[in-house]
């Protein structure tokens, strides 16, 4: 059975650091322009057809069931084109981000890579 992905949310132990990451450096628009990034315990983003947010990790506090806290992410985003891909690892190596693999071809497409500062592996892929 084939279902469609449409929510992606992160947990973060410094959510507000992690939010100024993903809209100043890596560019992506929040839901809520309005919203303030200490007050909130959820942040959104518009990525397109998947909602994609993060939230503090104590907002787990009551959850009664074990569930993985150490084990970092892979989250990859699309770029529509090689100039896309190019201009947006650019953009994070003028922001200081450490690329891990740059404008890198690989089997599924072109990729740059790196990780977030929660640790979380971002892979930035453009396919033909």
């Amino acid at each position: 059975m084939k279902r469609d992905l449409i929510y992606c949310n992160v947990l973060s132990k410094n959510h507000q650091k992690l939010i100024e990451f993903y809209t100043n450096v890596l560019g992506l628009d929040p839901l809520d322009k309005e919203a303030d990034t200490a007050a909130e315990k959820w942040y959104g983003f518009d990525t397109g057809t998947v909602q994609f947010a993060i939230e503090p990790m104590s907002n787990r506090d009551k959850y009664k069931f074990d569930y993985e806290k150490k084990n970092p992410v892979l989250i990859q985003f699309k770029a529509v084109s090689m100039e896309d891909l190019t201009q947006m690892t650019e953009r994070l190596e003028k922001a200081g981000v450490v690329i891990g693999q740059r404008i890198m071809k690989k089997s599924y497409g072109t990729v740059t890579t790196f990780v977030d500062p929660d640790g979380n592996v971002i892979e930035l892929l453009y396919t033909e």
